[in-house]
């Protein structure tokens, strides 16, 4: 019955933070796919992530997981049933109010700088908006980019950790209490619930949850490399 209440009480949570300015999604021909190797660990998707090596930003990894967390995972622009008929969480989608090398003209790139997310929702930070902006300005393709060297090794919170946070799980627990009062939006957030969720935190990263709704992020698992600096950070005690 609790975690019956719980489920309700956030449920309803995204329904009255889902209210923003309506977004009119326009239809743009879709950039070609670029497929990219890349060195380093910059946050990925579905054990995909970095950069590629002419720096060029990657969709999957750098721009995908900020829509899909911060407008998508926040209960408006996802599922079914999205607010205002928008979903916001494939590349396809997203581009029907992006214009390629036009980040003025893309409704879905101006609307992040003070309409969208909502009032009182997780906030994107000055640096995420600017990844997005260079993304449109180069072309705002379909980069996917896959990590070839992990480097576990950077296992503090300020090093890797708030990093991975704030790309996939701060749109919905960056701000306290946080979504289901998880809140991962400062160093002594999220070690207070590596120390007291510790179990659940790695089923959850791992997929392995009881229920696939505990999963996290939603939008697809973390990759092998983001996976393992979590457990490693939790492992040696969480420094900062």
């Amino acid at each position: 019955m609790k975690k019956l209440f719980i489920a309700f009480f956030a449920v309803m949570l995204t329904i009255i933070a889902c209210k923003h300015e309506i977004l009119s999604p326009t239809t743009n021909t879709p950039p070609i796919i670029i497929v990219d190797s890349g060195n380093g660990n910059t946050a990925g998707n579905s054990n995909t992530g970095g950069s590629t090596p002419n720096d060029k930003v990657c969709f999957n990894s750098q721009i995908l997981p900020l829509y899909q967390g911060y407008c998508g995972s926040i209960g408006c622009h996802s599922g079914t049933r999205p607010a205002e008929g928008v979903d916001l969480t494939t590349y396809a989608n997203i581009m029907r109010g992006i214009t390629a090398n036009n980040p003025s003209g893309s409704r879905y790139f101006t609307i992040l700088t003070g309409k969208m997310p909502p009032r009182n929702s997780p906030q994107l930070t000055a640096a995420q908006i600017a990844i997005i902006q260079k993304w449109i300005t180069e072309g705002a393709t379909n980069t996917q980019c896959v990590v070839t060297v992990c480097d576990t090794t950077k296992f503090t919170y300020t090093n890797s950790v708030q990093l991975i946070y704030a790309t996939y799980c701060n749109g919905c627990h960056g701000v306290a209490p946080g979504s289901a009062n998880v809140f991962l939006g400062d160093y002594a957030g999220a070690k207070n619930i590596a120390v007291t969720m510790q179990q659940q935190l790695l089923n959850a990263i791992n997929y392995t949850s009881a229920s696939s709704a505990q999963n996290m992020p939603p939008g697809g698992k973390l990759s092998t490399c983001d996976i393992s600096t979590i457990t490693n950070w939790i492992n040696k005690g969480t420094p900062q």
